[in-house]
């Protein structure tokens, strides 16, 4: 667990930043004040108000400025270590899921089917400014389906963001809806890097996807080598020793480069999915027809910080599950699960009852007419039955979002005859400091100009201790 010692510098490319050590830090007005201007959720960045060379304060109050404005913290609820942040993206029908590591990493899963997913990355890391870029050690497709893929490709072709590797799980659907040759109950012609010579062809969105890999390797060097010139990035930036990497994931690999079990900061288990070789042909198991095959062999991840498990699985169903617990002598227990494909009924009871989630992370959200229906009520009375704790919790993207009905005028100025706009995104935060976790969504006010802003916010925070 983080302590706070601000005067223990831990990266001085960044000398006042620190960071909240609460559950919900509360931000005054003034250095003796009672009254409070925000609540700040843990793990959440202040920058502190110092004159040149003034050394931080070591008691009391610490003047900072926050995403939002500005105010007094104690002292002794900052730290100049940063915790594990994961969000779980508000990308309405689909799946995106950002990891920040405690050393300032970042690992990207799917992003939707919507620019939500990019424009939350582009608000979150300011690429609108000059000079601001961010990479990636990974941006992972956990499979090929719109609601994952489509919305990685504007982030991959972005010319502010490096991307270092790009994994997918080997299966690419081709123009004649197939993945590839099928044969004995079994899906051949795994893919590591397809191309213009795929036969069959590839789908026109995994050749847009494919393409759009293409550009984000061609953007390294030239992003890589900018990003060196600015102090913020000196002794930040590593290249891998490898090079730009785009390939399939496997789980006999054990770990997602470089979160291995070498890696003091977090590790990244990799548990599915696992090909095995036929005829000196790796192949998956083929589940009934291409789209429960693609979704089955979804790649499943788990995020291991300290004591705390998060386990991702992208859109397995129950056709896979009890493959994916037979190769997993170490089980897949977890602390969070977020729910397999947006919380569909197409689970069975042995799988959450291995998982034994605490809490639950769905993301789902409406599409015309609701056509999927998620997430099911079964799967929201199943969840956390066999939780370990006493008040387990479901969030849901869906549910966190806000909408508000917009005005007579309003609507005459849209092209369609859409009659509410989405006034908060549904985000679910979640924060680890090896010991404690939280998981969080907002309510409330927001600050329109910035929809990350911490001003009025209301924070529904598991657990509630």
């Amino acid at each position: 667990m983080p302590t706070s010692n601000l005067a223990d510098l831990v990266d001085p490319n960044f000398p006042l930043y620190c960071y909240t050590l609460e559950k919900l830090t509360p931000v005054y007005d003034q250095a003796n004040g009672k009254k409070t201007v925000a609540k700040l959720f843990m793990g959440e960045w202040v920058k502190l108000r110092l004159k040149k060379n003034e050394a931080p304060p070591s008691e009391g109050r610490a003047p900072v400025l926050y995403r939002g404005g500005q105010g007094y913290v104690d002292v002794s609820a900052l730290s100049r270590r940063r915790t594990l942040e994961i969000f779980f993206i508000d990308v309405g029908v689909g799946d995106s899921i950002l990891i920040q590591t405690p050393d300032d990493r970042r690992v990207l899963i799917d992003g939707g089917q919507t620019s939500d997913a990019y424009d939350f990355i582009r608000n979150k890391y300011r690429l609108d400014k000059p000079d601001h870029y961010v990479d990636f050690e990974a941006v992972i497709a956990t499979h090929c389906d719109m609601d994952h893929a489509k919305g990685l490709i504007d982030i991959l072709t972005d010319k502010r963001i490096a991307v270092k590797r790009v994994f997918h799980n080997g299966l690419f659907k081709r123009n004649d809806d197939g993945i590839g040759r099928v044969q004995n109950g079994r899906a051949f012609e795994l893919l590591d890097a397809p191309g213009a010579k795929t036969r069959p062809p590839l789908a026109p969105l995994m050749k847009k996807f494919v393409e759009a890999v293409g550009a984000a390797k061609r953007n390294l060097p030239a992003v890589a080598k900018k990003m060196k010139k600015i102090e913020r990035w000196r002794g930040r930036f590593e290249m891998p020793e490898e090079g730009f990497t785009f390939r399939r994931l496997d789980a006999a690999e054990k770990f997602l480069p470089p979160f291995d079990d070498t890696n003091r900061h977090l590790i990244i288990e990799v548990l599915w999915p696992r090909a095995t070789l036929s005829g000196g042909e790796p192949s998956y198991k083929y589940y009934r027809d291409v789209g429960k095959t693609v979704n089955g062999n979804s790649i499943v991840l788990r995020v291991v910080h300290g004591r705390n498990r998060i386990l991702l699985t992208g859109d397995l169903n129950a056709a896979s599950m009890g493959d994916l617990v037979a190769i997993c002598p170490g089980g897949v227990e977890a602390e969070v699960y977020k729910a397999a494909h947006h919380g569909s009924q197409d689970f069975t009871a042995d799988f959450v009852r291995a998982v034994k989630a605490n809490a639950a992370v769905i993301s789902s959200g409406d599409d015309k007419n609701d056509q999927h229906g998620h997430p099911r009520a079964v799967l929201l009375g199943s969840i956390t039955r066999h939780s370990r704790c006493e008040k387990p919790a479901v969030f849901c993207t869906e549910l966190a979002a806000c909408f508000q009905k917009l005005s007579a005028k309003e609507r005459k100025s849209f092209q369609s005859n859409q009659l509410y706009e989405r006034t908060i995104r549904g985000v679910v935060h979640l924060r680890s400091d090896r010991e404690r976790l939280y998981l969080g969504t907002v309510h409330g006010i927001r600050e329109a100009a910035d929809p990350l802003a911490n001003v009025n916010w209301k924070w529904d925070v598991w657990p509630d201790d």
